[in-house]
């Protein structure tokens, strides 16, 4: 069993950050939230709308696949390793998932576009392609990408793990942005400087288990559970 009993909400405009060692299943709630993994048991709800529930005969069934979209459209995922389209510019990167879903004016993607580069300090990029940027501003292109959806709320699975300190920096700035704007955030992060200053709340999970959650200043300098005191021993 990947994840046991693992139940939290999260408030509009919050930010969560979820924290644990490697293998604990932080990424795959993430992934089950997401739909990029089906799960077989338990509920998920977003804004109300049912996503997956288990009935009184222990069944799992889904919504139909015309709500999942429209539930999936207010989702937005940024992850470790970037995943943008080698073969697009860094505008077409942006554009291209409002183009085909959304049927927005070209004109109108495009200037939406451009202004969410200027967010992420990219506007001088807008033409180049994914290998001639640095993992930072490929990072910083994959959240403006998600963004460009206007999601509800946005999910990062460990964004700057692939980075190094000086990239991670620039794309942790983009993050205290998004919260300052009270953007809805799930964040999985190894960054405890970010889960401590940023996040509105914290989890931590182990095995699959959600082991103690709390607001960061109680996490950080009073946890609850010895396991918890063990990882964060160096951050208390």
């Amino acid at each position: 069993e990947v994840l046991s009993g693992v139940s939290f909400q999260v408030k509009k405009g919050e930010v969560v950050a979820i924290i644990g060692p490697s293998g604990s299943g932080k990424s795959t709630v993430l992934r089950c939230i997401n739909l990029l993994e089906k799960i077989d048991g338990g509920s998920i709800y977003v804004e109300g709308d049912m996503m997956v529930k288990t009935g009184n005969n222990g069944k799992v069934s889904y919504a139909p696949e015309n709500e999942l979209r429209k539930i999936r459209l207010r989702l937005g995922m940024v992850f470790q390793s970037f995943n943008l389209f080698p073969h697009f510019s860094v505008l077409q990167n942006i554009t291209e998932a409002p183009l085909r879903i959304t049927k927005k004016e070209k004109i109108t993607v495009k200037e939406n576009a451009m202004e969410l580069l200027e967010k992420v300090g990219l506007t001088d990029k807008a033409e180049a392609y994914p290998y001639q940027l640095s993992g930072g501003q490929c990072q910083r292109v994959a959240i403006a990408r998600a963004l460009a959806m206007e999601p509800d709320i946005l999910f990062f699975d460990e964004p700057t793990s692939a980075l190094d300190p000086e990239l991670t920096a620039e794309v942790l700035k983009v993050m205290r942005d998004l919260a300052l704007e009270d953007m809805t955030m799930v964040v999985v992060t190894h960054e405890m400087s970010f889960a401590r200053e940023v996040a509105n709340r914290v989890i931590f999970m182990d095995k699959g288990f959600i082991i103690e959650e709390g607001e960061p200043e109680n996490i950080f300098t009073n946890p609850c559970n010895e396991r918890t005191r063990e990882f964060l021993k160096g951050y208390i």
